[in-house]
């Protein structure tokens, strides 16, 4: 799965980018090597997700990564922050992402770029075809939903 998400992720030297939504670090320790010489600030509104992946970090050996707490919709950060945003797997489970966009685009520096990678799943396809795998996915897109209700 790395070589498919992140085949031509890296980032220049002296860059500062925003991992938004960093979750346990699962992406972060892939952009983290894949830049060594850029810097990272991971936030996430879970703080048993950020010590996870500052553990996953730490073992990784890595020291271009930050960590810290905040909620998507108010994040606190100055516009014009960062040369690069990184989001992945996050706008599936929020109920407003074009708000957060356009939270994310403001911490764009000019010239900046943004990488969003979610999933859809309403073109999960399954082979063999079976009611129980789409039973199955559906049951995750309720969860997703009713989990974000509860924010």
């Amino acid at each position: 799965m790395v070589d498919l998400l992140h085949s031509d992720t890296s980032y220049p030297s002296g860059s500062v980018v925003l991992e938004a939504g960093c979750g346990v670090g699962a992406q972060t320790v892939t952009l983290a090597q894949r830049s060594p010489h850029a810097r990272f600030t991971s936030v996430d509104v879970s703080a048993d997700s950020l010590a996870q992946a500052k553990r996953t970090t730490e073992a990784a050996g890595l020291t271009n990564v930050q960590f810290q707490q905040a909620d998507i919709f108010a994040l606190p950060f100055a516009p014009e922050s960062f040369d690069h945003v990184f989001v992945c797997f996050v706008l599936e489970h929020l109920s407003r992402p074009m708000e957060v966009l356009a939270i994310l685009n403001s911490l764009l520096r000019p010239g900046g770029t943004m990488t969003l990678i979610e999933g859809d799943h309403a073109s999960a396809y399954f082979h063999p075809d079976s009611r129980a795998a789409h039973m199955a996915i559906q049951c995750l897109v309720e969860l997703q939903r009713l989990a974000e209700a509860m924010r």
